[in-house]
Order: C-alpha cells, then sequence, then structure tokens
C-alpha cells in the first residue's frame, strides 16, 4: 500500500447500535439497552416467567430462572418468539414488575 490509500477498515469504527443488537436476544420486543438503565427483562411485567420455573439448583445453572418468552413480542409480532433469558437488558417497553420472581431458587 501506499502512503496515502489505507485499507478502509482502518477508518471504520462501530457504531451505537451495534452493542445494542450485539446484546439484544432473539424474542427481544426492542432492542436490549433501551430500555431503563440497570434493569432486565426479569423484572418486567412482560417476561412471561412461570413460577416454579427454575433450573436445578445442584445443576449447570445452578438455580437461575429458566428462559422466558416476551409478551410483548408475542403481541406485536403476532407470534411467540424464542425464551430470552432473566439477565437481558430491558428494552424501551419495559414495564416495573412489583413483584418480579427471585433471582435464584429458594432452597427446598
Amino acid at each position: 500500500m501506499s502512503l496515502f490509500k489505507d485499507a478502509l477498515s482502518d477508518k471504520l469504527t462501530s457504531a451505537p447500535a451495534d452493542a445494542m443488537a450485539r446484546a439484544t436476544h432473539p424474542g427481544q420486543a426492542h432492542f436490549a439497552g433501551t430500555g431503563p438503565r440497570g434493569k432486565t427483562c426479569r423484572e418486567c411485567t412482560m417476561w412471561a416467567h412461570v413460577k416454579d420455573d427454575y433450573r436445578a439448583k445442584g445443576g449447570k445453572y445452578r438455580g437461575l430462572i429458566k428462559p422466558a418468552i416476551c409478551s410483548k413480542y408475542k403481541q406485536l409480532m403476532r407470534e411467540e418468539g424464542p425464551a430470552i433469558p432473566e439477565d437481558a437488558m430491558s428494552c424501551k417497553y419495559f414495564e416495573q414488575n412489583d413483584r418480579p420472581p427471585e433471582r435464584f431458587a429458594k432452597a427446598s
């Protein structure tokens, strides 16, 4: 390459939307991180968690909540999307759940 012809890739930078798109899970109603800062899908009323829907405490995920579908995605797309993990960053459709599920399974 000559002194004046740099590679185009040397000039490119990633856009803020790229980071949001990478953080977004299939099945979320909108881009992750567009909701209230520090909130997760687990804390949203749209996250369709089923009572007692925890993984085994002694298993690979040590009692974390199983992924659940987003009711807002289902409403917008008119079909059920893939399940979203409980720690996914909230989207713009976030609605605070007054009683979000506990993060870890309770001891039996």
